[in-house]
């Protein structure tokens, strides 16, 4: 049987200990191994070539110099943030038509033109900045609409409209739909920048049969039994079970929200909330066409409640800005 090797056992700091006794001619080059464990031939390289950046590490050389991997790791942050991230694999082929074009040496798999498993591993240890992340399915209206100048548009006008009627905490409500659908197809993980809340990345949509639910919710954590929408012709009672006290279970041929469901919700809302004239609320809600485009739900809003609508943190509609 070969003998079992064991390499670098030693720490850095017996490392540097040992180079700086050599060095000040505490002790010889031989007890300075034996005193701190570091092997003769580590002591005299590290005391013949001090400079970080030429001392040999354990292990074969990295394909790409350090920046050539930076300009890599910018390069997958940028696809990232435009909602285009990086899988395992598309970095790992990227690694290989880069090493291909500048012609530099490497042992990447030339029959599948990938770099290996090993060598992506080793090179997020390198980049301890990116991280292994679950996209979320971002449509390309969001994609598009979430910028700088939008983002503040929406809370200038929010900051307005909460200055001029003093809402308070429990009377301003956001309302969205959630669809659900029975073919949930997983999206890839990709390369992200490490600490980041939220990672998306563009869909085509969504197959399969969906179910709709509207909820709603104020700054004060008070929720609104939520309106479940199946996807059905005729309802049938055994919907309702297990639902949600006070909840609305209704049905429509597509298993989305249209406008007269939204004006159904309407009403509910406001039994659950008894908002009125005198006691009106804001109602956050996105630029969805049977919010921005239903006349019904502005005839029944008008008095009751302030609405900001905002389609992907875009500008308010001026649909609304007539009743606002």
């Amino acid at each position: 049987m070969p003998k079992q090797r064991s390499y670098r056992v030693w720490s850095e700091n017996d490392l540097w200990l040992a180079v700086a006794a050599y060095k000040n001619g505490d002790y010889g080059l031989n007890e300075s191994s034996r005193v701190y464990g570091v092997p003769k031939a580590t002591i005299k390289r590290y005391v013949d070539n001090t400079d970080p950046d030429n001392i040999k590490t354990l292990g074969r050389p990295a394909i790409f110099c350090n920046d050539m991997e930076r300009i890599l790791s910018e390069h997958i942050l940028h696809l990232e943030e435009c909602f285009f991230g990086l899988t395992i694999r598309e970095v790992r082929k990227l690694a290989f038509d880069v090493a291909e074009k500048y012609d530099l040496p490497h042992n990447f798999n030339r029959d599948t033109k990938m770099a290996g498993k090993k060598w992506f591993y080793a090179f997020m240890k390198r980049n301890s900045h990116l991280s292994l992340r679950k996209p979320e399915g971002t449509s390309m209206a969001r994609a598009r609409g979430f910028n700088r100048e939008n983002v503040n548009h929406f809370f200038d006008l929010l900051e307005q409209i909460i200055e001029k009627y003093k809402f308070r905490a429990d009377s301003i409500f956001n309302v969205d739909e959630s669809g659900f659908t029975t073919v949930q197809k997983s999206l890839p993980k990709v390369l992200a920048r490490k600490g980041k809340q939220q990672v998306g990345s563009v869909t085509s949509g969504e197959r399969g049969v969906n179910t709709t639910m509207v909820c709603a919710v104020n700054a004060a954590g008070l929720y609104i039994p939520p309106m479940i929408i199946f996807k059905r012709k005729r309802l049938h009672p055994d919907l309702e079970i297990g639902a949600p006290p006070a909840s609305i279970v209704t049905i429509s041929d597509t298993g989305y929200i249209n406008s007269d469901l939204f004006l159904d919700w309407l009403k509910h809302f406001q039994m659950q909330i008894n908002c009125s004239e005198a006691k009106k609320v804001l109602l956050l809600l996105d630029g969805h066409t049977t919010h921005s485009k239903n006349f019904q739900a502005c005839e029944f809003e008008l008095g009751v409640m302030e609405l900001f609508c905002f389609n992907c943190l875009a500008t308010l509609p001026t649909v609304y800005s007539h009743w606002m």
